[in-house]
């Protein structure tokens, strides 16, 4: 072998078993500390409180989108950098983020078929930087005049976590079949009232109990008829079980979670019942930016009072009119999800599943319900608030269509 030959195998075999090592880091060790940047309003512990489930892993089998889904699950944060940084008592998880726009006045619009209602609400999602939710809103449309009042405190990490939530609402309320045609009509205030106390089993799994407060004034209406006999005001509990995950695949955020519920509510005036419902979403990426989307809801009502009969938006599908109204749901909906385009503002997808849905009820008895549904999603990266929707539902069993547009938060 020549010198020439002989000083290249020696640059190659410095550059193969010298070179990579001095530029790769060591990763054995644990995360023993956390590090947040681009905090202004968000408090310290509200957004270091998802990320603690990594104290103590192995830095070299953290999984970043999975810290990732943590970050973007706190609703109110877009992660921009994370990174793993040496020191002496081991890796410190170092996270930059930016906050996303929370105090805004949103537009609010709901479409379904010859169903609509319109209006404006002013929220604060992260409300002192806790995360609280605060909101003032009205709405009108055919279901008349709505004024809606919001607030949900969440409380420090290390105490017991309660939420309270307080709405207001004045309603002209209808009930269809699934033909569109109104079966029962009449005007009432509801309000409504919770506090609830949740403690997380684990990083997954909580335990939640409730107590409620509901009362329905009914209203004097020229134009009711087949109108609940009363109002009501009930007292009520409501322990729950729930279970979430999400995933991160660069373009979609993804989330498992099952909610399983029982309510009690005892009439102080009225009629006393009892209530069960469960709640599924199952989404899963195949690629990034392509997922499949399994959805399922039921809920059980012992109630007789037209006052507690439920809407289909219960049951996971939307092939049923809005206002549509039974007391027993069980619903599946399954398809695809494919992200079309992503800017730094806003991610733009197209969906389609097939819906299938048991109902049962007074005004249209028991049904089977099924058809496909598809539309298009806008998710908004720098705002706290939900994606706009629009799409189209078509029921098989009655032969119509539902139109369906949603923006902003609609209660």
């Amino acid at each position: 072998m020549d010198s020439i030959s002989s000083r290249v195998l020696c640059i190659a075999v410095f550059l193969v078993l010298v070179v990579p090592p001095l530029f790769s880091q060591d990763m054995t060790g644990t995360i023993s500390a956390i590090e947040i940047s681009g905090l202004r309003r968000t408090r310290p512990h509200i957004a270091r409180q998802p990320l603690e489930r990594f104290l103590g892993r192995e830095a070299a089998a953290l999984d970043m989108n999975e810290v990732q889904a943590a970050i973007r699950d706190i609703s109110v944060l877009e992660p921009l950098a994370i990174t793993l940084i040496e020191t002496a008592d081991g890796f410190t998880l170092d996270v930059r983020v930016n906050e996303r726009w929370a105090i805004y006045p949103a537009p609010m619009l709901a479409i379904n078929s010859g169903d609509y209602n319109f209006g404006i609400i002013v929220m604060d999602v992260n409300a002192f930087g806790l995360r609280n939710i605060m909101g003032l809103g009205v709405m009108y449309g055919t279901s008349g005049l709505m004024t809606l009042a919001i607030y949900q405190h969440r409380t420090r990490p290390e105490l017991p976590n309660v939420n309270s939530v307080f709405s207001y609402r004045h309603e002209e309320r209808k009930n269809f079949d699934i033909d569109e045609t109104i079966h029962r009509q009449y005007t009432a205030d509801r309000l409504r009232l919770s506090m609830a106390g949740v403690y997380p089993l684990n990083d997954y799994v909580s335990v939640s109990a409730a107590l409620l407060f509901n009362h329905s004034f009914l209203r004097e209406n020229p134009h009711a008829f087949n109108a609940p006999e009363q109002g009501a005001t009930l007292l009520g509990i409501n322990p729950a079980f729930s279970l979430y995950h999400s995933t991160w695949d660069g373009i979609l955020h993804s989330q498992r979670s099952l909610s399983l519920a029982y309510a009690y509510h005892q009439a102080i005036i009225g009629n006393s019942y009892h209530e069960a419902s469960f709640q599924g979403i199952f989404e899963q990426p195949i690629i990034p930016g392509f997922r499949i989307n399994l959805r399922s809801g039921a809920v059980w009502n012992s109630s007789d009072d037209p006052l507690h009969e439920e809407d289909p938006q219960r049951s996971g599908v939307d092939i049923l009119p809005k206002r549509f109204s039974a007391r027993h749901y069980a619903g599946l909906s399954g398809g695809l999800e494919k992200h079309i385009f992503t800017t730094r503002m806003l991610t733009l997808s197209v969906h389609g599943s097939w819906q299938t849905v048991f109902s049962y009820g007074p005004i249209s008895g028991l049904r089977f319900d099924h058809g496909p549904s598809a539309g298009l999603r806008l998710y908004f990266n720098r705002v706290a608030m939900p994606p706009f929707s629009c799409g189209v539902a078509y029921n098989m069993q009655s032969g119509r269509y539902q139109m369906a547009i949603n923006i902003g938060i609609v209660y």
